[in-house]
């Protein structure tokens, strides 16, 4: 045997094993959950049937996942239990109030969920360390990622309707992609102008009225400003719905997180904002 190769090759094990340790390490804080994530959690004492549902509707893989609760699905601290706790907000905490609610359960899993449909190609989700960022689409591979801002329990999105949110803007930029509307040249968003003050992530806030769209098609457009959306407004109105329409077992911190996410989007992301503020009177 040759000795340097020997070398090279006991080498290459080495960093190949360092980079999956390195790899599988999470930088977002695993060592507690948020009130909110919490009061959730409680509602269904991690329901083992639900998640082992969910990991395939959402398209979650082990290797995104490893190290960050794939393996430890009932610990709320970790990253893979709280993503699916806020799916579970998706799937089971709206009243689907069709006179009162912007969009129904239907049209916000569809967003989420990682099947291709009318709302987009598939999609599957990831966890991300990147910095700056709740989350990212990759639209080459139908990526989508939700960084630890969502997942801290000291941020102040760290919370299930603000993950789940990040699902519906996240998933809206897939749907942008499907239609091939560009949506800016930032991303799939606009420079800070008008009323919007967050750079490089303003949109258009397309007013509609409530039963404007039946439940189940959000995703119809006619390329016009009379019958579109724009991912931080898809975003805003289902915080909302949570907020004002969610059932009620939905707590009053879960609302509360939502509806502080959706105003301050309402306030800083629009161009022609302030868009729509939670518990103002919906637009009929």
């Amino acid at each position: 045997m040759n000795p340097l190769r020997s070398l090279k090759t006991l080498a290459y094990l080495v960093a190949l094993m360092l980079s999956l340790i390195t790899s599988s390490l999470a930088v977002c804080v695993q060592t507690g959950a948020s009130t909110a994530d919490q009061s959730l959690w409680n509602t269904h004492g991690c329901w083992q049937t639900y998640f082992l549902w969910q990991y395939r509707a959402y398209d979650l893989r082990s290797s995104d996942w490893a190290g960050r609760g794939w393996n430890d699905a009932c610990n709320v601290n970790l990253e893979f239990p709280k993503h699916w706790n806020a799916a579970y907000l998706v799937t089971y905490g709206l009243t689907d109030n069709l006179s009162h609610q912007f969009h129904g359960t239907i049209d916000y899993r569809k967003t989420a969920e990682a099947a291709s449909s009318d709302f987009h190609q598939s999609i599957y989700h990831a966890p991300t360390d990147a910095p700056g960022i709740f989350g990212s689409y990759d639209p080459n591979t139908g990526r989508v990622s939700t960084a630890c801002p969502l997942y801290n329990p000291a941020s102040a999105n760290a919370n299930p309707g603000s993950r789940a949110g990040d699902f519906m803007h996240e998933g809206w930029h897939a749907w942008l992609k499907k239609y091939n509307y560009s949506n800016g040249t930032y991303g799939g968003h606009r420079a800070a102008q008008g009323n919007c003050t967050a750079a490089n992530f303003c949109d258009y806030f397309y007013f509609h009225g409530i039963g404007a769209y039946a439940f189940g098609a959000m995703y119809q457009q006619n390329g016009t400003a009379s019958r579109f959306h724009s991912p931080n407004q898809v975003q805003v109105e289902f915080l909302c719905d949570v907020a004002d329409d969610g059932k009620n077992w939905v707590s009053t911190s879960v609302r509360q997180a939502a509806q502080a996410d959706a105003n301050q989007r309402a306030s800083q992301r629009f161009i022609n904002g302030p868009g729509y503020y939670c518990g103002s009177p919906r637009p009929w």
